[in-house]
């Protein structure tokens, strides 16, 4: 019974470091999401963002998170229009 026990307890610390090891691994490229804007409201769109972004990070239902990583949501600009 102490073998399986063991063998489970290792089966699982090895699992949870390979996990943390692919995770550590992957190049994740940024993504940019840009909002395309005319001249007249381009100020306004990057004070908007600026506001934004010093809200705090929260769930999908609104719920405050237990850690604010926000280098892993996407970034957001405004550009200009092509006219």
């Amino acid at each position: 019974m102490k073998k399986t026990a063991l063998s489970t307890f290792a089966l699982l610390f090895a699992a949870a470091g390979a996990v943390a090891a692919t995770d550590v691994l992957l190049v994740d490229t940024p993504t940019v999401i840009e909002i395309e804007v005319d001249a007249a409201d381009l100020a306004r769109c990057q004070e908007t963002l600026a506001q934004v972004a010093q809200m705090p990070v929260v769930t999908d239902n609104g719920s405050a998170t237990w850690f604010s990583n926000a280098g892993d949501l996407p970034q957001v600009a405004c550009v200009l229009k092509d006219t």
